[in-house]
């Protein structure tokens, strides 16, 4: 054979062999390409941006809330922004009600409000979160709310609700900040297993701590004791302080109705309550969710990595499932007809792509003989 002739052939072989290797990577990544997940009902996740939830720190938390807000979206949730004020438009269809800390004194809800989202909840099958801050006040920074979302609290008959004070922690904080504590313990309950799965750390950056009002008529300071030390049917402890948070004043004018001044403990970070009548749940937190200076679904400041973003959305898909449980129904049929295994379509599909390459190379070897 002339020197030419094997050339020819060797390139020949070496563009079959290359078409081969293309044929089968493609068919490779047709068949392990992953099949969407959406979530089987959509729900709709109002996310509350009207009473100051962004004036501490303008534009801080702009990237976490809209990464937050995108994961919400990819989880097959409509997230709905409100930037004007909460009435019954804004909540109309609405599963969810975010609210983060609310801050500044000419930001509070309007007894309108307050009234929207009491007849929202009524409805059922709903999940209120509500922030709380610190205590912490300046002429120059501002000062947080704490009254208006008590008054929230109140109206839907939550029996939980944040102290008027601070808590810090001088062992377990972040970057040294005994105003940065971090929430390291969590609740050993079955029933919010899934909600604290694989959390250890949640940063509450300048936060207050949780108690509950043990009573049928909840409410601020009624029949007030301490979540970590008692319990409320149907209250769920989600996240604690370490045992080295202690209680402290930004405002000294306000006093905790449990906790007093310089005690120390594991005291109460988040909390879950749920109505197994209407379906409803009701998270509360020491500190914001979204929003503002840190947030709790902030995932890392500097070199430390944080799963508040999970605790987050882990939280928010339980309360979805709580409230209307997704079912599987099998179905067991006994016949005598022979049933032949349905194809898959994926092998067939790469299959084909491969006969169809195989075809190719046959014509363009024929034609260059």
């Amino acid at each position: 054979m002339k020197m030419e002739e094997m050339a020819i052939m060797k390139l020949r072989y070496s563009r079959i062999l290359t078409l081969a290797v293309a044929t089968a990577l493609l068919a490779s990544m047709v068949m392990a390409s992953p099949t969407p997940v959406t979530a089987q009902t959509t729900h709709k996740i109002v996310l509350d941006i009207s009473h100051g939830q962004l004036d501490d720190h303008p534009g801080y938390s702009t990237q976490i809330d809209a990464y937050f807000a995108g994961n919400l979206t990819e989880m097959g949730y409509e997230v709905v922004w409100a930037d004007a004020g909460i009435n019954a438009s804004i909540l109309e269809n609405a599963d969810a009600l975010i609210i983060g800390s609310i801050f500044g004194p000419n930001t509070g809800f309007l007894a309108s409000e307050i009234s929207a989202i009491e007849n929202w909840f009524d409805d059922g099958e709903k999940l209120l979160w509500v922030g709380y801050d610190s205590d912490f006040t300046s002429s120059t920074s501002g000062q947080w709310i704490l009254d208006n979302a008590t008054m929230i609290l109140e109206a839907v008959g939550s029996h939980v609700y944040g102290e008027p004070v601070s808590v810090e922690d001088s062992e377990s904080n972040v970057a040294g900040g005994a105003y940065r504590p971090v929430a390291n313990e969590t609740s050993d309950d079955s029933f919010v297993a899934d909600i604290v799965a694989g959390v250890s750390k949640v940063m509450m950056h300048g936060p207050t701590c949780l108690y509950g009002s043990d009573s049928d008529t909840p409410g601020e300071n009624v029949s007030a004791v301490a979540l970590e030390t008692e319990t409320i049917e149907n209250v769920y402890p989600l996240l604690y302080y370490s045992a080295a948070a202690v209680i402290k004043e930004g405002d000294p004018t306000l006093e905790g109705f449990v906790h007093s001044l310089d005690e120390t403990g594991s005291f109460v970070a988040a909390s879950l309550e749920v109505n197994p009548t209407t379906k409803n749940s009701i998270i509360v937190s020491g500190s914001r969710p979204y929003g503002g200076y840190h947030p709790m679904i902030d995932f890392q400041y500097e070199e430390e990595v944080f799963q508040g973003f999970e605790f987050c959305l882990q939280a928010i898909e339980f309360a979805f499932d709580y409230a209307a449980p997704t079912t599987t129904t099998t179905t067991t049929t006994t016949t005598t007809t022979t049933t032949t295994e349905a194809p898959d379509l994926l092998l067939y599909g790469a299959i084909g792509i491969g006969a169809v390459v195989v075809l190719v190379i046959i014509v363009v070897i024929a034609r260059r003989k």
